[in-house]
């Protein structure tokens, strides 16, 4: 078992020298990186987007959106865990605000605050299966957040030619130097305020079978390889 001193000098580390080397490499590559995409008339940035928004995503594909939507002031949710943290700051140095909070930890808080910066003009950006799954599932935070504010959801896929995948819960992806990337936009949902409990687990459905839809859709563009 590490000591104390062990685990704070790991932590240093990671957050004070890996962390921003990743950050870096990542920002490198992402200069090579080249983007399609398919859908989101009116509804996204780059695309004459009118008013505001909130994208739904599966975890695995979370770099993507972080490095070609940069500098847009999007927010997004994170948890507070220290795996949160190193996403909040990435997500930070690509200009994305973040709020804390998840499923498991300050739920309540995080959906405040996000709710908050929404109401202040802020597209989010959700992934629906974080921070721990399971995999391609719909949590409740992007279904709770329109119901409150009234926003679309947008649900958007991803994928990528060039890449490895993580061997973590989700396999999340991470684009390798001139990677061809691919996002597919589909349909809006709006979760009326006074939708109950069973009409939260229809629109789950129906934000479920669009993420599925669209992420199929975008790795048979690359041959499902």
């Amino acid at each position: 078992m590490k000591s104390k001193f062990m685990k704070q000098a790991e932590d240093w580390a990671i957050m004070n020298i890996a962390l921003p080397f990743f950050t870096l490499i990542l920002k490198l590559f992402a200069l090579t990186y080249s983007f399609k995409v398919i859908g989101g008339e009116n509804t996204t940035p780059y695309k004459n987007k009118k008013g505001t928004y909130i994208y739904a995503f599966w975890h695995r594909g979370l770099i993507a959106p972080v490095c070609y939507y940069r500098n847009l002031g999007i927010a997004t949710l994170v948890s507070v865990s220290r795996d949160g943290e190193i996403a909040a700051r990435i997500a930070g140095k690509f200009g994305f605000k973040t709020a804390r909070g998840s499923t498991f930890r300050g739920a309540a808080a995080g959906l405040m605050e996000i709710q908050k910066m929404a109401e202040e003009g802020c597209d989010i950006a959700m992934n629906t299966d974080g921070p721990r799954g399971p995999e391609k599932s719909v949590g409740n935070g992007a279904l709770y957040l329109s119901k409150l504010t009234g926003l679309p959801i947008i649900p958007f896929g991803f994928y990528c030619d060039k890449k490895i995948r993580l061997k973590s819960w989700d396999r999340t992806i991470i684009m390798m130097p001139f990677s061809n990337n691919l996002f597919k936009f589909g349909s809006p949902l709006v979760v009326p305020s006074g939708a109950s409990d069973p009409d939260i687990e229809q629109y789950r459905a129906l934000l479920s079978e669009q993420l599925t839809a669209l992420n199929s859709e975008c790795e048979a563009y690359f041959g499902n390889k």
